[in-house]
């Protein structure tokens, strides 16, 4: 059986998004193929047998947290074969891990609140002794160091009972993180809360408010005047330290006007544009994180071209010159 080849094959649960990235490839003449959850069984199937190739596969759907996951188990296979991967599931699964990417952050010198990773071996012998206390305060954050969303999350803790319930909560985790909590500072009405999100080269910066999850898109007046710019210098630091191109990060600025990383680095970003859900991030955000995917992507797809693409290029131009040619179909545009 002939192998089929698609420039882009991307997984995505986000119609908006999926939508864009399918209209720029319309417009750049670039295959592409929506691995829709309808499609994941046999698409993977396809893919390990070496009938179906993607020059670049863009990962919006996998969840490596769960070992069952089709489409991590499609990343993989599309990595094992040689595309080109938006992004590397191997790296990502590293980076994810939140209590060995505080430490990278920390040996890196990006700043990041006062924490206490605690192993889940630890959890029976662990107390929250006057010494955490003192670094952490009262209330203090819990999270698990691996997981998503908010599940096991704690934004008040305030002992070792809500450590052991973020542990039963989150089964899969090794790894628990203690953390200051941090209350931004208020500017000019609005909260010094971030998301920033990294793709490729570019920096996207918007305001987020953590209790409603609101976005708007941070202006160039407001990044002078706020004093914003060590926000971008702080999200290529993580994407140098991490290897991943595409990734969101939350990142707060304090009363004493410092800025520090909270939620480190996610993966798989909500692309839900704004005018479909309230929380979304702003249409122009994900439309031109859209661009900004098949802009890099048309880059590597064309790189990557097989032995027989130029011909079948020479094909289409003959073809579009002879249909050009054509004398006008009999009775065209004449109403009958």
């Amino acid at each position: 059986m002939a192998k089929i080849t698609y420039d882009i094959v991307l997984a995505d649960i986000h119609e908006y998004f999926s939508s864009r990235v399918m209209e720029f490839c319309a417009q750049f003449d670039l295959s592409f193929f929506l691995a829709e959850p309808f499609w994941a069984e046999d698409l993977l199937k396809k893919v390990r047998a070496g009938e179906l190739y993607a020059r670049v596969y863009i990962d919006f759907a996998s969840d490596h947290r769960e070992p069952d996951n089709q489409y991590f188990a499609l990343a993989e296979a599309f990595k094992k074969l040689g595309s080109y991967m938006i992004d590397d599931p191997d790296r990502v699964v590293v980076a994810s891990d939140k209590g060995m990417f505080h430490l990278a952050l920390l040996e890196s010198g990006v700043s990041v609140p006062e924490t206490v990773i605690v192993k889940r071996s630890e959890l029976a012998g662990f107390r929250m002794t006057d010494e955490i206390k003192a670094r952490v305060g009262v209330p203090f954050v819990v999270k698990p160091g691996w997981g998503s969303g908010r599940w096991g999350v704690n934004l008040y803790a305030t002992s070792k009972d809500d450590l052991l319930r973020s542990a039963d909560e989150v089964t899969y985790s090794d790894t628990f993180l203690v953390q200051q909590k941090i209350v931004p500072k208020k500017l000019e009405g609005k909260t010094g809360w971030f998301r920033a999100f990294n793709v490729f080269e570019e920096v996207i910066i918007c305001w987020w408010d953590p209790q409603t999850g609101n976005y708007q898109l941070v202006s160039p007046r407001e990044m002078a005047r706020y004093s914003l710019s060590p926000l971008a210098d702080m999200v290529r630091d993580i994407q140098r330290i991490s290897g991943v191109n595409f990734f969101s990060t939350e990142i707060a600025k304090t009363e004493d006007n410092r800025f520090l990383t909270i939620d480190y680095l996610n993966t798989g970003c909500d692309m839900h544009a704004k005018s479909f859900w309230p929380s979304g991030p702003p249409d122009e955000v994900v439309r031109h994180i859209a661009w900004e995917m098949v802009d890099h992507a048309m880059t590597v797809a064309r790189d990557h071209r097989g032995p027989f693409d130029d011909e079948l290029d020479m094909i289409d131009q003959e073809w579009e010159a002879h249909q050009n040619h054509l004398p006008p179909v009999q009775g065209a545009g004449s109403g009958a």
